[in-house]
This record gives structure tokens, sequence and C-alpha cells, in this order.
């Protein structure tokens, strides 16, 4: 009876793990500060090898832009306009702007490289120390607004549209019945 107890319990807790592992992928998260932080809302989109990822939540939004991204490179992040974290913040009807810029803050972005990588997602991880883009717009008690310990897990990249699709030369229109006929 014992034996068939322990085998149950072992099948139940493999059981669990599967179930927060597939619960927490996707997953776009960090430390605010001392917080833990996690993006309700994610989403990364490549375009003429510019790379932009987003997790949001109902008042925060933080974007991490990289120019010319690959796989397996870190980012430094406060020394150009080049690759930049932002955060936003919506409080009392204000928007709150933090980034890191070409002058302001510090930090990194570091991509996985292409073997830990699954095709059509993008992982990696995050620092981003922000300063205020307006110095009268800061929140209260907060100058700087520290991410550490980011993580960005299988989020799914898209695309662009193609802006100019093909069109047929000839392509069959249906008759409007109400158009009258030559």
């Amino acid at each position: 009876m014992k034996k068939y107890f322990l085998i149950a319990l072992a099948a139940i807790s493999l059981v669990s793990c599967e179930e927060e592992l597939t619960t927490n992928t996707p997953t776009f998260e960090a430390m605010n500060s001392y917080t833990f932080w996690r993006a309700t809302k994610i989403a990364a989109n490549f375009n003429d090898g510019d790379l932009v990822i987003v997790g949001a939540n109902d008042t925060e939004n933080i974007t991490l832009y990289i120019e010319d991204y690959e796989l397996g490179q870190e980012y430094t992040l406060g020394t150009s306009n080049y690759n930049v974290a932002t955060y936003s913040k919506v409080e009392n009807d204000t928007v709150y702007r933090y980034s890191t810029s070409s002058s302001t803050g510090k930090g990194y972005i570091k991509l996985e490289p292409i073997e830990n990588q699954v095709p059509g997602t993008i992982s990696g991880t995050f620092y981003a120390e922000m300063v205020p883009v307006d110095a009268t717009m800061v929140l209260p008690d907060r100058e700087v607004v520290n991410f550490n310990k980011g993580v960005f897990f299988r989020i799914p990249i898209t695309y662009p549209p193609v802006e100019n699709p093909e069109i047929p030369e000839n392509p069959e229109t249906p008759e409007d019945p109400e158009t009258p006929q030559p």
C-alpha cells in the first residue's frame, strides 16, 4: 500500500511541475527594485534587422529596442539611442516615462544564442536602470526605475505584413446585384 501511495505522489508531483512550466511560457518578468513584476501582455516584433520586445500589464509597460540584432549578443544600454529600454507607468491619469538613452541610465539586453532559441520566438535576459524622460514628471519617491534579473522567454516574434502584396492581373470580382449591368 505504501508503495502505491509513493508512486501516486511522484506522478502528481511530475504533473504539477509540467503544468507550472507551460503556464509560464512565454513570459516577460523582472524584479522592479525588490518587487517581482510580470507582464500580462507580451509581444516581439522584427523589422529590417531591428527587434522590439514589449512587456506590459494594466498600468506599466517595458519596451526593449535593439538595432540590427544578432542572437547570442549582449547590448549595452545607456550609451546610444540604438539600444534602449523604456518604461512607462500610468498613475492617477498621469503617464510617467523613463528611459536609457545616449547618456542616461544603464544596463544590458542579452539574447540567447541560436541553439537555445525556439524558432519563431525570442528569449534572453535584461537589466535596466532608467531615468525620467522629463525631469518634471517623476514618480513619487522614484527618481530612478530599476528592473533587474529580467527575463523574456519564448516570446513569439511577429513580422510586419507585406505592404504591397502582388495582385493578380485579372482578379475575379463578384458581381454586385445592386449595380446595373451594361
